[in-house]
């Protein structure tokens, strides 16, 4: 539903990098960076982030996206988490999905997010485990994704088509086909790393090779068509959404 009396200004929704720490290394990953102790010792305390929390909900805002690095990694994750879903916002998550075993699963199928978001790499372990240099993570990804589909709980998969993993993504796309009820996202874009380095650009796929990518699927090929034809939004950053690193 659109909120049309909204004020031009308006902390509608956020994006929140609640921390950098992460069990993967990803090699395009902007943040990994900064998954050091140095960095994590400057990571807003726990306190910090509720009061941030109770702030947002008196303004208005609705929306919260927390991501990392893996938000996880955490040691205080759900108590964050808890306290975003007892002060109503519409809680997104983004996770790699490695540290959601069956207890984690339990505990989002009691309070429920607005949805998870999953990042698939590959559907076989060598391809994911070149792109996330984890060791038994593209087992324990799958495992977490089975386990929330278990609990019926609001979940998207999405890819980011990369060299080292170019000739698995309509494999990726097939695979959550067949889970029905998953939405598949493809695309997301690489990011200089946060200490200015372009080394995530390393895996980038060129123009051609992405435009041949889409049209090897008819889905893919109508999404870019769509996407080719539609006027693009007016930027709302600052505007109705704002990010917190």
């Amino acid at each position: 539903t659109k909120l049309s009396q909204l004020p031009a200004r308006f902390p509608l929704a956020c994006q929140w990098e609640i921390t950098c720490r992460c069990n993967l290394r990803c090699v395009m990953c902007y943040t990994d960076c900064r998954n050091r102790p140095d960095f994590v010792r400057h990571e807003l305390a726990t306190d910090e982030i509720l009061r941030l929390m109770d702030e947002m909900a008196e303004a208005g805002t609705l929306e919260i996206c927390l991501t990392g690095g893996e938000p996880l990694a955490r040691p205080d994750f759900f108590t964050l988490y808890e306290h975003a879903i007892r002060q109503g916002f519409l809680v997104t998550l983004f996770t790699n999905g490695t540290l959601i075993h069956e207890a984690e699963a339990d505990y989002f199928a009691v309070l429920r997010p607005h949805r998870i978001e999953i990042s698939l790499h590959g559907v076989t372990p060598q391809t994911f485990e070149r792109v996330t240099l984890g060791t038994g993570s593209y087992r324990r990804c799958l495992e977490a994704i089975h386990f929330l589909l278990a609990r019926q709980l609001p979940l998207v998969l999405k890819s980011t088509a990369l060299t080292l993993n170019r000739h698995e993504i309509l494999a990726i796309k097939r695979y959550v086909d067949s889970l029905a009820t998953v939405p598949f996202k493809l695309g997301e874009e690489l990011r200089p790393d946060l200490n200015g380095s372009n080394e995530p650009f390393r895996y980038a796929l060129s123009e051609q090779e992405v435009t041949a990518l889409n049209q090897e699927d008819t889905e893919l090929r109508e999404e870019t068509c769509r996407q080719k034809t539609v006027t693009p939004m007016p930027c709302e950053s600052g505007m109705h959404r704002f990010h917190i690193d």
